[in-house]
């Protein structure tokens, strides 16, 4: 009767300490996207706050990405292709 108790426990101790693991190798890649997570927002946060403060940077950006110009200025738009 004994061995078939160790035996019973064994088991119990084994499957929880495979879910143990399988819960920390779950936790060690949530860390890893949470860092990656933060990395990210630092860098938009600093981004954002380069439009606000930089007069010069925001201007540029607008530039490139909305195509924008001064009321007296002509855009000349290349494509591409060959």
């Amino acid at each position: 009767m004994l061995c078939v108790l160790v035996v019973f426990f064994g088991g119990l101790v084994m499957k929880t300490h495979r879910e143990y693991m399988n819960f920390k190798a779950r936790e060690n890649r949530i860390e890893a996207k949470l860092i990656q997570a933060r990395k990210e927002f630092d860098q938009k946060e600093s981004y954002m706050a380069r439009l606000i403060d930089d007069p010069e940077f925001l201007e540029r950006v607008v530039r490139e990405r909305l195509g924008y110009a001064r009321p007296d200025e002509l855009l000349f738009r290349f494509s591409d292709e060959p």
